[in-house]
């Protein structure tokens, strides 16, 4: 679905993987896991990822015992058992992550013209944290522990959509997940733009003219080019 600069009136953002840079603040919690020393670090990011995709879809629970699982999963299938305190320290790097470099300038430019709001699976107290280190407004900041509910499944959206006072057509979601944010939210008549900071394929069923490899080109195709 192509976006009509015109139509939209507000902007929703996931933010882990999006405004706060994932990978590097990922890769650099397993790198202080001892336990961890000499694994398939490669390896071991996909198969934490397919486990947290399997935790997601199950009963609800707080997202760092997910996040913890998660890499205790991943862990066994190189043969490493990980202590208490290890999957701890890991989980606890979260609030540390440091944003992308576009994001602070490029979300402080949107939020003159947009009200912006984000949609996150992490816990509130955690994404508190990270919106301090971007240092912009955000009218809403809608966490999977307020609705007990993790996306893709839509109860994000539809708390969004009431907070922001807009219905689905002109509202913007801004995501770097496919899986997690950018097909759950078309599926519900909500315009995307997929920040593909990985450098990724573009798969049929994104328009291309709605991918964006950084926050910085977002802006400029809503706003025009920065001064």
């Amino acid at each position: 679905m192509v976006f009509e600069v015109g139509r939209i009136r507000a902007l929703t953002f996931d933010c882990y993987g999006t405004l706060i840079d994932w990978d590097k603040g990922m890769r650099a919690a397993l790198s202080e896991v001892k336990g961890l020393a000499g694994c398939d670090v490669e390896r071991l990011l996909r198969d934490r990822e397919q486990a947290e995709h399997e935790l997601l879809a199950g009963p609800y629970r707080i997202y760092s015992g997910i996040l913890g699982d998660s890499l205790r999963s991943a862990a066994g299938a190189q043969g490493r058992t990980l202590a208490y305190g290890e999957i701890l320290g890991f989980v606890n790097t979260m609030n540390r992550w440091p944003p992308f470099p576009d994001t602070g300038k490029a979300i402080l430019r949107l939020a003159v013209t947009y009200p912006l709001a984000i949609l996150s699976n992490v816990e509130t107290k955690v994404l508190e944290a990270s919106v301090k280190k971007i240092g912009a407004h955000f009218v809403a900041l809608i966490t999977a522990e307020d609705l007990h509910s993790y996306k893709p499944a839509p109860k994000h959206w539809e708390a969004a959509l009431k907070r922001l006072h807009r219905p689905a057509d002109q509202v913007l979601h801004v995501a770097g997940s496919l899986f997690h944010d950018i097909r759950p939210a078309q599926a519900l008549g909500i315009t995307t733009a997929w920040i593909n900071r990985r450098g990724e394929p573009v798969p049929d069923d994104v328009d291309p003219r709605t991918v964006f490899p950084d926050l910085t080109r977002l802006a400029a195709a809503l706003l025009g080019p920065a001064d």
